[in-house]
């Protein structure tokens, strides 16, 4: 009996498929500016909490010297390296991402892809980067768009990393479609992410996506050695739709279109290094607290209206308890709010611990109140939002969020791009970035397509040892 086609041997056909003569100009541009966001949310993330920990107990266990560390060098097994990679680059949680799938897909494709150019020890050109960044982007974000209940359920879509990462880091190696469908079934077996850990505020948060980036890596070696996998992995009793949907999956969200329309070119750039959440209340605050200079003294009340999926995930008042207080911030939407009031800027700076657990932002989050804001349901799960902020002079500043900066209906320049992600992201990584090293990465990713060696990339993106 041969069992049904699954949804997945299509997305491993068309990955191999793909060339970089397939893209559109737009996709091509697209996927550049998604490579420079993560060089600077790399470097910034590099000196967060618990990174350090995580690249010390890697280089302790040790192994072969296959793929390099980001900003702080060195080489670990490939896996290793893009866990390490994909950690820094996740951080801060603000590197680009795709709505509404709630993927960041860049992080593990770009760190799968540049790992397998080091495997192959060259060869990799800039255009066959590109096609396999897309390739895996493009698989990331169809399954998840697939499986659209994955968030609500509990888990999180950091899970669908490591299928993303497998189609980059595979294309590359040059696996045909079965043995690709393989890695994607030995990754699925992998697969595991929850919500919890935002709402714990564990540090074990920014490492979801890492977990997953390197499990794809190692499903992707055991097919090439004849590992076999789970192949019904979208549409199977026990598949992506039964255990991360509860329910069947959208067969069109990953087939149509498929090869000819490119997610790649809808992710947004994420300004604040937050929860998608709390970009929103953010927005609206600093608008209204820089367009009435509301200081702290003159709040009184803020009341914040926001879409049903965040209130359930990220309404509860914060509490600066010991341990890792910056995850539990970023995702904590009164204290994204009290820091927008405090500061007027919210940013790497405001993430450092001294900052988040700051008495003055405390005593502003307490008189923070979040809402459903049930009377204006959007299509998307964070937009729009309203904040109103009670002054002593007996006023209320209203502000309502519909649409956001970086968005792809309202994309940043090339200029502003370079500005926000390097420029403001290279000052805050654990090594300082050598002179000149902005406008070195800036060019390199704006012509990429034309670089004969991808592994140039890796030279730019380690600071240490250098200057």
């Amino acid at each position: 009996m041969t069992l049904p086609s699954d949804p997945v041997e299509a997305l491993a056909e068309a990955a191999v498929a793909l060339c970089f003569g397939q893209l559109p100009d737009a996709v091509v541009r697209a996927s550049k500016r998604s490579i420079l966001d993560a060089f600077g949310t790399t470097a910034a993330g590099s000196a967060a909490p618990g990174i350090a920990a995580t690249l010390d107990l890697l280089r302790r266990w040790g192994g072969a010297a296959e793929a390099t560390v980001a900003i702080h060098g060195g080489r670990l097994p490939a896996p290793h390296a893009v866990l390490a990679n994909v950690a820094q680059c996740h951080a801060l949680e603000i590197d680009d991402a795709h709505y509404p799938a709630i993927v960041h897909p860049t992080a593990p494709t770009l760190w799968a892809g540049l790992a397998a150019a080091e495997m192959l020890g060259g060869g990799v050109d800039g255009q066959a980067l590109l096609a396999a960044v897309v390739a895996g982007i493009e698989t990331m974000v169809r399954i998840a768009l697939a499986a659209p209940r994955t968030i609500d359920n509990g888990y999180h879509t950091a899970l669908y990393s490591g299928f993303g990462a497998a189609v980059t880091y595979g294309k590359l190696l040059g696996l045909d479609a079965s043995t690709l469908v393989d890695a994607l079934g030995i990754t699925f077996a992998q697969a595991a992410a929850s919500v919890q850990a935002g709402g714990d505020g564990a540090l074990v948060k920014r490492l979801q996506p890492a977990f997953n980036a390197a499990a794809g890596i190692r499903a992707v070696e055991l097919a090439r050695a004849g590992v076999t996998g789970i192949r019904r992995v979208m549409e199977g009793r026990s598949g992506v739709g039964a255990l991360f949907n509860h329910g069947p999956i959208d067969r069109a969200a990953v087939l149509d279109g498929l090869g000819t329309h490119f997610h790649a070119a809808n992710l947004t750039t994420k300004l604040y290094p937050t929860s998608r959440c709390g970009h929103g209340p953010i927005e609206a605050t600093l608008a209204l607290v820089r367009q009435h200079d509301i200081r702290p003294k003159h709040v009184t009340g803020i009341r914040v209206a926001v879409q049903p999926s965040c209130f359930a995930r990220e309404s509860e008042p914060f509490e600066a308890r010991p341990g890792t207080p910056q995850v539990k911030a970023q995702f904590g939407i009164d204290w994204c709010v009290a820091a927008a009031v405090l500061w007027r800027e919210v940013f790497v700076t405001q993430m450092q611990e001294d900052a988040v657990t700051d008495p003055r932002v405390l005593a502003l989050a307490r008189r923070v109140r979040v809402e459903r804001f049930d009377e204006c349901l959007g299509a998307t799960p964070y937009l729009p939002v309203r904040v109103a902020i009670a002054t002593t002079a007996g006023e209320v500043h209203t502000q309502i969020i519909e649409r956001l900066r970086g968005s792809p209906d309202w994309p940043l320049s090339w200029e502003e791009l370079v500005m926000e992600r390097l420029q403001r992201c290279l000052p805050y990584a654990a090594v300082p970035a050598p002179a000149g090293r902005a406008v070195a990465l800036s060019r390199a990713c704006a012509g990429l397509e034309e670089a004969r060696d991808v592994r140039g990339l890796l030279h730019l993106a380690v600071f240490a040892g250098e200057g």
